[in-house]
């Protein structure tokens, strides 16, 4: 038989505050030692208490500070017949003095955690204390054990009486839901103390009444105890139990004893993390073969979790042990069925907003809305939120080593969901704004995490396809569809991220250089109908849809707009005219003023392209797209329409258009009249304005500087110019610091 490990007996406190918590977050540091007083009073409550709540309060104090409690037999008399009525908070006290126990637990204790954490402290001090005994004693519980009884417990034996706990709780005789983090640490600590024969029967009753729970907890911790289980063995060099759990947890037995698989899978990935903190603690190399077993457990069951039914309750769950257990098992070989099971986890389980959403916005009223509301909270506080950006360095990761199949695959999952979550944020933004500003504010919590999810993945989708010198090959496509990605996102934005700033530059470059690729980009741009029109998911009830009040959709054109002048001189002209014109006239006159200067700035960009190709019908377009631009940021001057947006289209107009164009003319004639109009309220409103020039911010002071700079730069003829236009920008003249311009004009004017 093998010898049991010599551990201390606070080791089985250790491990139950190892697996306290049912995440993955170390545990937490002892509280500060307490008072001797505050001790002794407690003891005191205890010896006389006065009431029920007294005795409770006692207990949560000595449980909060066991690590540092040391029982008597005193204590314990006092403590024993406590445990009935408070299992879980006088276990774990009774658990660290194991040597004060008695042989035999109270025949009366009903099986909880509580009971089975005491086996566990008990098998620890007969393991520390009764070796020879122990080995005397083998032959006879193997027998037992071989012939499937269970002696009820009658010899004191704590590892048989866990034995015939599990092989109840399989038969259904005892309830297994109550498979906490105490009733885990006392089982971990009897298969410690096992030998071989009963380890595999303890181990395989674990695995089977683990995949009866359907609890996500559960797999978790029992990951922590397989992790905590093998260090212990590997230290004490007992391998062969390390070869008895992995032959456990095989493919072939998983299919001969049909184990639920998702503790399957948590016990795997704890063994693998196992090999990798072993490695660097003790400085061993193993054998790559041993690493191999596990990793081909937690392939067999991604290969199930992909083929079997999308919404299946325990493949969704599979999906999930999958996904949050390979955060803790370093680099794993990559194979094909683990990258879609990990992308299926991150989108539907870790990170299901376009589902929530949609069920958001087809059940707008109150009550609905509560619920989601809810069951936000209730995510953003889970393991799965929580380990969401963990697990999107595994799809990195995994992504990385993929085939170019694979990476098809997920890449194209990543984009849909992009959209996916733009189309319902839209729909639940627009319906709930203003009245379910809380529920809003939880959305944007997962909507977020959701972003940078997208992001990270796009950054590394980079470096595998928009790289010129990849041995995969280079995909100027995908500089495209990470673009659409992110514009779908781009409300969610709130952090400059480098990964973010890195996906952008080397999309955009690309689209620099190739104009099939620059082309996709403009035709994904949502047409004129679609930007007008409300979201088709959304039903208003009669409420009139306002486009520019729609701020997801602001934010995703927001992006285009700058996106589109790194690459308008590769976009042919028919294409700008029938797709981008309307667009650009659309949001200049936005009430969004980063939208507004965007705006003016593709106009700029495309007054300021060139198109061998096409150049005669491109100048053409400039000129025919000068007269409405003006008209239309004029309309919205001042207000609208920043000045520094209207200076920069009036330049580039000047400077890209041939001497003399109409477009010109009516440029300068149009300043005209709203200088006239502006300086005339301005007057009016105050008869002081003319007295100071310079640092003025008077929109009519700034029509006019901006009205002579562009007669400085026009080359024009003058002569063209009708008397009535100079002489009406003479009569505005008439400032000292702008005196010379006075004279030059009517010069001009007598020449004239």
């Amino acid at each position: 038989m093998a010898t049991p490990p010599h551990l201390p007996p606070a080791a089985v406190v250790a491990l139950a505050d190892i697996l306290e918590s049912d995440t993955f977050a170390p545990p937490l540091p002892p509280p500060p030692p307490p008072a001797p007083s505050t001790i002794l009073s407690t003891w005191s409550h205890l010896r006389n208490p006065s009431s029920p709540n007294t005795t409770l309060a006692a207990l949560e104090t000595l449980y909060l500070h066991r690590r540092s409690l040391r029982l008597s037999s005193a204590h314990l008399s006092i403590l024993l017949p406590l445990l009935p009525l408070h299992p879980r908070l006088v276990s774990p006290l009774l658990a660290a003095s194991p040597h004060l126990l008695p042989s035999s637990l109270p025949a009366t204790l009903p099986v909880s955690p509580g009971h089975l954490l005491l086996l566990g402290a008990l098998a620890s001090a007969r393991g520390a204390n009764n070796l020879s005994s122990n080995a005397n004693s083998a032959s006879t519980t193997t027998e037992n054990l071989g012939r499937g009884e269970s002696d009820n417990g009658r010899d004191g034996d704590p590892v048989v009486a866990v034995t015939r706990i599990l092989d109840d709780m399989e038969q259904g005789s005892e309830s297994c839901h109550d498979l906490d983090h105490l009733a885990l640490a006392g089982i971990g600590y009897v298969l410690a103390c096992a030998d071989e024969l009963q380890f595999r029967k303890i181990l395989g009753s674990l695995v089977r009444v683990c995949g009866r729970t359907m609890n996500l907890s559960v797999g978790v911790r029992l990951l922590k105890l397989v992790e905590w289980l093998l260090l212990g063995f590997i230290e004490l060099r007992k391998m062969h139990k390390v070869q008895v759990l992995f032959e456990i947890i095989s493919p072939e037995m998983c299919e001969r004893q049909d184990y639920v698989l998702f503790p399957v899978v948590m016990a795997a990935c704890g063994a693998l993390r196992a090999l990798r903190v072993a490695s660097v603690r003790y400085r061993l190399d193993f054998d790559p073969r041993l690493k191999a077993a596990p990793e081909q457990t937690i392939q067999f069951a991604a290969d199930k979790a992909v083929l079997e039914e999308k919404h299946v309750d325990d493949m969704c769950i599979l999906r999930q042990c999958v996904a949050l257990g390979l955060t803790q098992c370093g680099q794993v070989t990559s194979h094909e069925s683990v990258l879609h099971c990990v992308c299926m986890a991150l989108l539907e389980e870790l990170l299901p907003l376009p589902d929530l959403l949609k069920m958001l916005v087809q059940s707008p009223d109150g009550n609905s809305a509560e619920v989601v509301k809810n069951r936000f909270k209730r995510h953003l506080d889970s393991i799965l939120f929580k380990e969401a950006g963990p697990v999107t360095g595994v799809l990195c990761n995994q992504y990385s080593l993929a085939s170019d199949k694979a990476k098809t695959f997920v890449e194209t999952c990543l984009w849909e969901y992009a959209q996916a979550l733009y189309c319902h944020l839209r729909a639940a933004v627009l319906l709930h704004q203003g009245k379910q500003d809380g529920l809003l504010a939880e959305i944007e919590k997962v909507a977020e995490a959701a972003f940078l999810m997208v992001v990270v993945f796009a950054a590394e989708v980079t470096k595998h396809r928009l790289n010129a010198k990849s041995s995969e090959g280079f995909r100027p496509e995908v500089a495209v569809r990470i673009l659409v990605a992110f514009s779908c996102l781009e409300h969610l934005r709130r952090l400059r991220l480098p990964e973010y700033t890195e996906a952008v530059r080397r999309a955009v470059l690309v689209n620099q250089e190739n104009a099939a690729t620059s082309v996709l980009f403009i035709e994904s741009i949502p047409s004129y109908a679609e930007l007008t029109s409300k979201p088709d998911l959304l039903s208003l009830d009669g409420t009139r849809y306002t486009w520019y009040r729609d701020e997801v959709q602001t934010s995703r054109i927001l992006f285009y707009l700058r996106v589109i002048p790194t690459c308008i001189n590769l976009i042919p002209t028919h294409i700008i005219r029938d797709k981008l014109a309307s667009i650009m006239f659309l949001y200049i006159q936005h009430s969004n003023e980063k939208v507004t200067r965007a705006s003016h700035s593709v106009v700029v960009s495309f007054l300021s392209s060139g198109n061998d190709t096409d150049q005669d019908d491109r100048m053409a377009l400039k000129e025919q797209l000068a007269f409405y631009y003006i008209k239309r940021t004029l309309e919205a001057y001042p207000g609208v329409t920043p000045f520094e947006g209207l200076a920069s289209g009036v330049a580039a107009l000047a400077r890209h258009l041939p001497s003399g164009s109409p477009a010109i003319l009516f440029c300068i004639h149009s300043l005209v009249v709203k200088a006239k109009d502006l300086c005339h309220n301005s007057k009016v409103q105050d008869k002081s304005l003319w007295r100071s020039w310079e640092g003025s911010t008077e929109p009519c002071k700034k029509i006019l500087d901006l009205l002579l700079r562009l007669i400085f730069l026009v080359d024009i003829q003058v002569r063209s110019l009708s008397h009535p236009i100079i002489r009406s920008c003479v009569e505005h003249c008439f400032f000292r610091k702008y005196f010379f311009l006075c004279r030059l004009f009517s010069e001009i004017l007598i020449h004239c």
